[in-house]
């Protein structure tokens, strides 16, 4: 059947009567910057590339030992780029004949094996450069071999122009659109590159076009490659820093309602098909007090092409909006200024520090921690003999003879609130990388507060899913793994925080507070729903540009898999029941004293009665204090973490205060209204 639908399509592809043009070939260099291959069209009927009158199909023929090393783009005149094929065919041989046309709706590229013979949906779509552009001019066919051992030839290739050609898809978004270009420039994981980009959001309900003026940002940025096993898929992730119009030094600014910084991540959607498990996980861990990245689902055109739906992110770093510590500086090297501030990693092996410590059963690998702030570049040796020194305390009390001992043991080095919720997140969301890698951690200065957190949770693409070494009930504990058993080294912690009985209960008193808040099936689904309805429109571009639904790519996954994005929003809401209702069951512990996320704030005399209300709860943008009662002296609003957001100095009693927290990050607040002659009032209220 295979051969005879190859045979259909290789008639197909040149039983029209359009305009065919041909360009030569040449070699394909080895593991080698891109290559391209030029043709002039000139004389078409119409001068103007529409529905009316198109490219239609495009022939290649490539020589090639391996064409998993391949990936080939068309550039049309005016630079609009179409991705024809990345990465695909395995060790097979060769493109013969192989013709692409984005009129078919079967047999996408990306779901045939080598040798490639007949007729393909291309990875891109050819309609994108039937824009209106003029058709007449150079056309480039770039192929570049990205990995070491294989060579080959393009013999040649053909463009063939003919009506009801398809048209453009992905130039517009109902959610915001990032545009980046280049100038010519090849991102890679080396060193960034200078480009131009545009953010563009009109708003929810409204149309961002990739020719409109960028009325988020508008300006210059450096960009690279990001991530380890993420960056090898076809749809990459990319670190970016905005610059000064003159391109001389970083600049801040506020970008799609997240606070001002410099530094942002574009994290890659191919890995994660409902596009929501880093989100979701962040939201939670904000919900729950405690800072995670913000987040934007967004549409990004590189190059005049279309490369699909992103998360468009803070990136982890000290700062008063993300994680809010002391500023570190390069004289900070004794007393009190030296304790802090400091944020590290146990991630692939980098610039930083070996732990003393080896597990026994594999003990010719050791820990390895890696300096996240201060750089690497910037620490000074007193500083990351300080930080190595926490650490190495902190792991003789937990690897010694008495780790649960009130002085002597792990308890008086730690925030516990913090290692709790981070181990409840991930195991939350079966992440075993949450043990392993991406594993963050930070400490003030002592003044402040003495003892190390664990957090910001980071990188989800590999949770919840259905995977070939996960139960089928989701049962068990990912703390538990050996620490041998990972591509980086499991590290025990919390397998040794979790046989301490104090630990437990507190992991077993948060877990059922947040069951009721945060967690609740109910609320999670709500926000899942939402975030599918947001994305309903920019998904059906995402996978016609990435035909990757039904299939197993990025993570292993074991079938059945998802035809629909429907059905993938469907199997993450309940593989996410199935887990937290044995988590539930099996959480060991026991809660004696219900779980108080405001400790430092609420106290015997502080009550909540009738007279305060805040609305709407939860908030988004804003929200409005209503209050009738007794004469008050001020507002003031706290974070789960008690720092002080919002204070106001209000007589009377009676009024209506609106309060603005666009920038807040989601999760649970308190609202304090200080009266005259009795207690305060306490409101919770949840932001969104």
């Amino acid at each position: 059947m295979k051969y005879y639908l190859q045979l259909l399509g290789f008639l197909i592809c040149f039983s029209s009567s359009a305009q065919t043009y041909s360009g030569s070939g040449g070699s394909i260099p080895d593991n080698s910057a891109p290559v391209n291959f030029y043709m002039t069209v000139s004389g078409l009927s119409s001068t103007t590339l529409n529905h009316a009158l198109g490219l239609v199909k495009v022939r290649i023929n490539i020589n090639h030992t391996y064409d998993n090393d391949l990936i080939a783009k068309l550039i049309a005149p005016d630079g609009t780029v179409v991705s024809l094929f990345t990465n695909i065919g395995g060790g097979g041989h060769n493109f013969t004949n192989t013709c692409f046309d984005s009129s078919i709706t079967s047999l996408p590229i990306t779901s045939d094996t080598a040798p490639f013979t007949g007729t393909y949906l291309p990875e891109g779509n050819l309609g994108n450069v039937n824009n209106n552009q003029n058709g007449n001019g150079v056309w480039i066919l770039q192929v570049q071999d990205n990995a070491t051992a294989d060579t080959g030839s393009v013999i040649n290739w053909q463009l063939t122009f003919g009506s009801n050609a398809p048209l453009p898809f992905g130039m517009s978004s109902d959610i915001p659109l990032v545009v980046i270009n280049t100038n010519g420039q090849t991102i890679t994981g080396g060193s960034p590159v200078f480009a131009n980009m545009k953010v563009i959001d009109h708003g929810i309900g409204a149309t961002n076009h990739y020719l409109d003026t960028g009325n988020i940002f508008n300006g210059i940025i450096d960009i690279k490659v990001r991530g380890s096993y993420s960056a090898s898929l076809p749809q990459v992730p990319y670190r970016i820093t905005t610059y000064t119009a003159d391109s001389s030094a970083d600049s801040n600014v506020a970008m799609l309602n997240m606070p001002s910084e410099h530094d942002w991540i574009l994290l890659a959607g191919y890995n994660d098909k409902s596009f929501i498990r880093n989100t979701l996980m962040y939201k939670l861990f904000g919900n729950i007090g405690h800072y995670a990245s913000r987040t934007r689902h967004c549409e990004v055109i590189l190059n005049g092409e279309y490369i699909g739906i992103y998360v468009f992110l803070e990136k982890i770093k000290r700062d008063k909006n993300r994680i809010d510590i002391s500023k570190l500086k390069l004289s900070d090297t004794t007393g009190n200024e030296l304790t802090g501030g400091y944020i590290f990693r146990h991630d692939y092996s980098d610039v930083g520090w070996t732990s003393q410590y080896a597990p026994d059963s594999c003990n010719t690998r050791y820990y390895e921690f890696e300096y996240d702030y201060p750089s690497p570049d910037s620490i000074q040796i007193p500083q990351g003999n300080y930080i190595k020194h926490i650490i190495d305390t902190l792991e003789s009390r937990l690897y010694g003879s008495h780790p649960y001992d009130t002085l002597r043991g792990y308890r008086p080095k730690i925030n516990t609130v913090s290692f709790v919720d981070y181990m409840l997140c991930n195991e939350l969301a079966w992440n075993i990388d949450g043990y392993k890698k991406s594993m963050f951690f930070h400490k003030d200065k002592n003044s402040h507060d003495s003892t190390l957190h664990a957090g910001p949770i980071w990188d989800f693409d590999w949770s919840l899913k259905r995977m070939p070494w996960v139960p089928t009930d989701y049962s068990g504990w990912n703390y538990t793994l050996n620490p041998c058993d990972g591509d980086v080294l499991f590290l025990p912690w919390f397998n040794i925080l979790m046989q301490d009985t104090l630990f437990q209960n507190e992991a077993r008193c948060h877990w059922d507070y947040f069951r009721q808040h945060s967690f609740k099936t109910d609320s999670i689904n709500h926000y899942i729903d939402s975030m599918a309805h947001l994305l309903r429109n920019a998904q059906q571009q995402h996978f016609t540009r990435w035909q990757i639904l039904g299939i197993n790519t990025g993570t292993p996954e074991v079938a059945p898999f998802s035809a629909t994005f429907q059905e993938e929003i469907d199997t993450l809401k309940s593989i996410l029941k199935q887990r937290m209702l044995w988590i539930d069951a099996n959480l060991p512990g026991v809660c004696r004293k219900p779980y108080d996320p405001f400790p430092r704030l609420t106290t015997p005399s502080v009550v909540k009665e009738a007279g305060l209300n805040c609305y709407p709860n939860p908030a988004s943008n804003s929200f409005t204090i209503n209050y009738n009662g007794s004469p008050t002296r001020c507002i003031k609003v706290y974070s789960q973490l008690g720092q002080l957001l919002y204070t106001q100095n209000v007589t009377g009693s009676q009024f209506d205060i609106s309060v603005d927290c666009a920038k807040w990050s989601p999760g649970l607040y308190l609202v304090v209204v200080e009266r005259e002659n009795n207690a305060p009032l306490l409101y919770k209220l949840m932001k969104e």
